[in-house]
């Protein structure tokens, strides 16, 4: 008898996952339970208006209904090489739009690809990609990241030669340097970008464009350029008190985490920031040995980052459970410093204060003034798009939106021809399936470029929008009023 009502998703002990960084927070499904939960799927389709890469979410849920998980994981290719990765740290706000939110619960979607994908250690062993012949085109990826390594795969499966220029010593991107371990295991990230780059793709790690290869350089030599160089500069507070050695930015603690360093954290951290690279620098510290970990957020809960969709809620449900203290509408003021090391905190109180236009704006309440003890403080207070690695006279040609980022066309190409752009620093979203849906756009820019669309494979090429237009505020709105 078909049942409605989702099948429960696993969370390990939060005591056990405290203890290192080798315990994922929710446990795989098992065979029957991954059968049991994709049966409830009525095939409807309607998460993919909600999805920015326009996988056919439907498709890979039925197979996996049949116990087909390879037809699965072949699915999802169609338009994403990262099943694993996506199935474990995508937004899944097809989820928020599942008709059965109301009637037992949305579909796991996210899960469901993860249990999938999970089931193999090499794809090759069920995705067959023919070798093509060189096209006599090259492209130049700079960043390897999401987009970078989205983009690499669907062009060299065509037959184009790609070279991804990366300044770290590993590929990844935000992958890699932004999300703990607990999160995102090492050996996935192996085993999904290790099947890209067996396509052919040639890498250049520690080789950082501006200054160990220029941007002209290439730019003359490549066809095309894809830039998915993400947001690298860090946005600091600039509170009295920051410039002490226990004051750090979050893209800084969580890059030196992921590449293996033991960091002292002290007994008490505070984080500035609410949203989830606040979370995840909160619990990675947590698993630091910090005893206490603090995020402190000006505005209310309900205004956070990333709020309202369920996958905040599950965010903060998982942080909740390793004890995580959340510290709403508050603003610090000053590192209260002791030598050159903050030994705490002072901040005000903030009244929520509305002018009828908008959300609420934080406003400090002066006479309302607090210190918490503090060993460690990470700001996890964004970011900023750097272009400084360009030319003068390429930077005069780039236009950037207001906030800074790249103006690109349908086909994802920027105002200087031959220069596509996708990733963190192109859209709002920020996260890494929009960045593949990016990455998608450019490869079908760039293959019109390059006048190659009468040479492509058309059963590998990145399908767009194949049944409703992407739209991230459909699932903002069924969840916002899901929860009102």
């Amino acid at each position: 008898m078909l049942s409605f009502e989702r099948v429960k998703i696993n969370h390990a002990d939060p005591k056990k996952r405290l203890q290192g960084f080798t315990i994922e927070p929710l446990e795989e499904y098992s065979d029957s339970s991954a059968v049991a939960e994709a049966s409830r799927c009525i095939g409807c389709n309607i998460c993919t208006q909600a999805c920015p890469a326009s996988l056919d979410i439907g498709g890979y849920i039925k197979s996996t209904a049949v116990g087909d998980p390879a037809q699965t994981v072949r699915i999802v290719f169609e338009n994403l090489p990262f099943p694993a990765i996506i199935g474990r740290v995508c937004t899944h706000m097809c989820e928020d739009i599942c008709v059965l939110y109301d009637t037992g619960g949305p579909i796991a979607i996210r899960h469901l690809k993860r249990y999938a994908a999970d089931k193999f250690d090499d794809y090759s062993s069920i995705i067959s990609v023919p070798k093509r012949k060189f096209v006599g085109k090259n492209v130049a990826v700079i960043g390897g990241g999401p987009a970078g390594l989205t983009a690499a795969y669907y062009l060299s499966i065509q037959g184009v030669k790609v070279t991804i220029y990366e300044k770290l010593p590993a590929l990844g991107g935000f992958m890699k340097t932004g999300i703990p371990r607990y999160r995102l295991p090492q050996d996935v990230l192996d085993k999904e970008i290790g099947y890209i780059l067996s396509q052919g793709v040639e890498v250049h790690l520690n080789t950082e464009v501006g200054k160990d290869v220029s941007f002209k350089e290439l730019m003359n030599k490549y066809d095309a350029v894809f830039m998915s160089v993400g947001n690298q500069k860090p946005r600091m507070t600039g509170t009295p008190g920051s410039d002490a050695e226990n004051v750090v930015h979050a893209t800084e603690f969580l890059r030196r985490s992921s590449f293996g360093e033991k960091i002292d954290v002290g007994k008490n951290v505070v984080i500035i920031g609410g949203g989830f690279t606040a979370n995840d620098s909160s619990r990675t510290a947590l698993r630091f040995g910090a005893q206490n970990s603090y995020i402190f957020y000006r505005r209310r809960e309900v205004d956070r980052p990333g709020y309202p969709s369920m996958n905040a809620e599950e965010e903060m449900e998982e942080a909740d459970e390793e004890g995580v203290h959340y510290v709403w509408e508050v603003t610090p003021f000053e590192y209260v410093k002791k030598g050159n090391r903050v030994v705490a905190v002072k901040y005000w109180q903030n009244d929520m204060v509305s002018d009828g236009k908008g959300r609420a704006k934080p406003v400090p309440n002066k006479d309302k003034v607090q210190t918490i003890d503090a060993d460690y403080v990470i700001e996890a207070t964004g970011q900023e798009n750097d272009y400084t690695f360009m030319e003068e006279e390429y930077l005069r040609k780039l236009r950037l939106t207001p906030q800074g980022q790249p103006i690109v066309n349908p086909n994802g190409m920027t105002s200087i021809p031959g220069l596509f752009s996708g990733g963190d620093s192109t859209n709002g979203n920020r996260d890494l399936i929009s960045a593949v849906r990016d990455a998608d756009q450019a490869v079908l820019g760039i293959l019109q470029y390059l006048n190659l669309m009468d040479k492509v494979s058309e059963e590998f090429i990145p399908l767009l929008d194949r049944w409703k237009k992407y739209s991230t505020m459909a699932a903002k709105i069924a969840y916002s009023e899901r929860s009102a």
